[in-house]
């Protein structure tokens, strides 16, 4: 079977790049694959060795010369699958829906590329029209991206759908009745830590940390909607009873976004190291120095968080927002955070919890590592994939 892959790769700094060049190795073992970018080469020495590669422009020709049996699209929102998407116009084929809400995306096309007809034609009949009158009158709130999904046309022009939780499917098929979806795991790759077997202790002295320190982290690209600042208010509350602590903030912000900013304004200079976008191996490696991760997020545009996933698959205990799809979490694998006036309280409390507590710690921890190893092992989701491929191509 020949497979034409469309997706954004490294040195793309998104996480669906991660993704794919994470699964395409595994996905290769079943099919003869091309992979598609779109103005850029890929960084990956592997990835240029392993696989033929083209720009998006070049699959029309290459196409013609020798049909693929089925394109593979994976769609986020992000103007990064602009060239990506220009081809599922034309040619339907499976869509691995990262995010439930395209809303930001559709925004740029209209606003940017000035196509106001894919701008319509991405929500229900109406819809589009009153959304582009308050767009255009600047009657508009960020909130309003999330409300508005903007994945008809899509989902419509798909053979198939792919997403990877049960309530992105239901809000995919609750949009688009009758739409083919499919929820498959996500996948994500092997540890890549340096420190792999070696004691905490030794990993927070070899970065700088107090070995007894309780280093609590967030990891992850930082966004308004990824709840730092309750987070962080969280943890100063805790200092007051417990002086011992730091905290990592491991991730590029977001254009607007300042996570110095908001240390500096909540009164936490000294307290928080910021890194940026780091390494692999620096990412996995600073999880290795964490003993609780805080991975909030609300709205969402309904995506499976890669972050979480790695954070759980260190063997960490995690607090995870009581919304959307992390709801799908086992309540024994991490700890869920309301929404509203006690999300601050509970933060705190849990961080005290877990901090006067070692071996509820690891217990968490040992459950969010077993979950990963059996609902997202590879095994399941090339599973899924292939399931997918086969009954699109039928």
């Amino acid at each position: 079977m020949r497979l034409a892959f469309f997706s954004p790769l490294r040195p793309v700094p998104s996480g669906i790049s991660d993704y794919s060049e994470e699964l395409l190795p595994h996905l290769a073992q079943h099919a003869e694959i091309t992979l598609f970018v779109d103005g850029f080469e890929p960084a990956s020495p592997s990835i240029r060795e392993q696989f033929h590669w083209h720009d998006v422009r070049e699959f029309d020709a290459l196409h013609r010369a020798r049909p693929y049996d089925v394109c593979l699209y994976q769609m986020g929102n992000h103007p990064c699958h602009l060239g990506i998407y220009r081809v599922l116009e034309r040619y339907p084929g499976i869509v691995v829906l990262h995010d439930y809400v395209l809303h930001d995306f559709m925004r740029y096309l209209c606003e940017v590329e000035g196509d106001e007809e894919a701008y319509l034609a991405g929500f229900p009949e109406g819809e589009g029209a009153v959304l582009f009158r308050r767009l255009r009158a600047g009657i508009w709130s960020e909130l309003d991206h999330f409300a508005h999904p903007g994945i008809r046309r899509v989902v419509e022009t798909s053979r198939a759908v792919i997403v990877h939780t049960e309530t992105a499917q239901r809000q995919v098929l609750q949009q688009v009745p009758g739409a083919r979806v499919h929820m498959v795991p996500m996948y994500i790759g092997p540890d890549a830590s340096p420190f792999q077997g070696l004691p905490r202790a030794e990993v927070k002295r070899r970065l700088g940390l107090r070995p007894d320190d309780l280093v609590v982290g967030t990891f992850g690209f930082v966004s308004p909607s990824k709840r730092l600042h309750a987070a962080l208010a969280g943890f100063r509350e805790f200092l007051k009873e417990c002086l011992g602590a730091h905290y990592l903030v491991v991730g590029a912000d977001n254009p607007g976004f300042s996570s110095a900013q908001l240390v500096h304004d909540l009164g936490l200079d000294g307290l928080v190291r910021i890194t940026g976008r780091v390494p692999w191996e620096e990412f996995y490696g600073l999880m290795d120095a964490t003993d609780v991760c805080i991975q909030l997020r609300y709205p969402s545009a309904g995506e499976m968080s890669a972050s979480i996933l790695r954070v759980m698959s260190k063997g960490k205990p995690v607090l995870l927002t009581h919304y959307g799809q992390f709801r799908e979490f086992p309540d024994d694998c991490c700890l869920k955070v309301d929404l509203g006036p006690a999300e601050v309280p509970m933060i705190a409390a849990y961080l005290r919890l877990l901090a006067e507590d070692p071996a509820l710690r690891r217990r968490i921890g040992e459950n969010a590592l077993q979950h990963v190893r059996v609902h997202n092992a590879v095994e399941r989701t090339i599973a899924g994939y292939m399931q997918a491929i086969q009954a699109a191509i039928k």
